[in-house]
């Protein structure tokens, strides 16, 4: 294996030939506005986060390093390295490429390969440059759509709304060249924040909330409550849901037995006992809270704090999380505006309750271990 690169520039021509694949993640833009200390420590734990998570799903890569806000990775399988890496909380987006050398024939030699797989109709080239080279961002464009045009007659220059765009990436003696970017959480790396308690159940209101936190950087333990501590469907999928996002580390959920029709009040208060007896930093709830009466005691009477995220997110906020998290709204349960918290039980039932607690590990595939 080669020794990892201080730039692109650095790597042997071996590097260069039959356009060999590679993967370009931008680091999210939270990262960026940090001291260098703790940025570099966020972009080390974020390509460890990648590097697991393509080790966990069995994609070959034989380079991953950082540079400038930038993660790359050598991979034959540069479509499903990028897939993986967007969704890893910290990535901005990913875009599958191609690396050649930073010679100008070869930018375009690989352009027009590129382009052949274009649809009839517009496209761009868009030229962003790093070093010394014999030529600028603005002419590399130039010449690059020129070869297009020479190549697809049925292709015309659009700048503005393009149906089809080609990004060359240059820095130092490479150049990569890439015409998508899927779209990734950005927030920050997995373990960054202090651990937190999220209470899940079927809805996506509580899979949003628990996700929300750990997009902020946060490992969560979710607490559910089911009858007889058999879980869901619903409940099961939501672990599953949240465990893909845990970068490959097991995904732990606190199991409570209780009644078919657990309040919500109670799920709050046993997902709360434990969040308190295991040292964690906050609970997170996903629930609505109808009146400012009862988000006054929850603050006053539940210790460690409740953490609300959606409560004042609109319909389109929500829409686009559901979107980041891969799930369509128009089938997935929602808690209902009005939502009927319950009289707050005995602390002698929620004690009790408590203590049948046990702990499983969830997979992303939904299949439950034991702790």
């Amino acid at each position: 294996m080669l020794s990892l690169p201080a730039n692109l520039g650095d790597l042997p021509g071996v590097w260069f030939m039959s356009m060999e694949s590679v993967v370009i993640v931008r680091v999210g833009g939270e990262i960026g506005i940090k001291s260098r200390p703790v940025r570099r420590d966020y972009e080390q734990r974020l390509l460890r986060h990648i590097k697991g998570r393509l080790r966990e799903k069995g994609v070959p890569f034989s380079e991953i390093w950082r540079i400038a806000g930038r993660i790359y990775i050598r991979t034959g399988d540069a479509e499903t390295a990028s897939r993986l890496a967007s969704r890893v909380f910290g990535v901005s987006s990913a875009s599958p490429g191609r690396i050649v050398s930073s010679s100008l024939d070869e930018i375009v030699e690989a352009a027009v390969s590129i382009a052949k797989g274009f649809s009839p109709g517009s496209f761009a080239v868009r030229c962003r440059r790093v070093g010394s080279h014999p030529y600028t961002s603005q002419e590399a464009a130039a010449r690059v759509g020129e070869a297009i045009l020479g190549m697809r007659s049925d292709l015309r220059v659009d700048l503005g709304c393009p149906s089809s765009e080609l990004s060359v990436e240059i820095r130092d003696g490479s150049a990569i060249l890439y015409t998508d970017a899927i779209r990734g959480p950005d927030g920050f790396p997995l373990g960054t924040q202090d651990p937190l308690v999220g209470v899940v159940d079927d809805t996506f209101d509580s899979l949003a909330a628990s996700w929300c936190l750990m997009k902020r950087g946060s490992r969560l333990v979710a607490a559910v409550a089911v009858p007889e501590g058999i879980l869901t469907s619903g409940i099961a999928r939501n672990l599953a849901a949240l465990s893909e996002w845990s970068a490959g580390a097991p995904f732990r959920a606190v199991v409570f037995p209780c009644e078919a029709q657990t309040p919500p009040i109670l799920r709050l208060l046993l997902a709360s006992s434990y969040c308190r007896a295991n040292g964690f930093a906050a609970t997170v709830s996903g629930m609505p809270v109808p009146s400012l009466e009862l988000l006054s005691w929850l603050y006053s009477k539940i210790s460690p704090p409740v953490l609300l995220p959606l409560i004042a997110l609109d319909r389109g906020m929500i829409s686009y999380l559901a979107g980041l998290m891969g799930i369509g709204l128009g089938s997935a349960v929602r808690y209902q505006p009005s939502i009927d918290f319950g009289e707050p039980p005995p602390s002698s039932v929620v004690e009790a309750k408590f203590q049948k607690a046990f702990e499983v590990s969830v997979r992303e595939d939904g299949s439950i271990l034991p702790l």
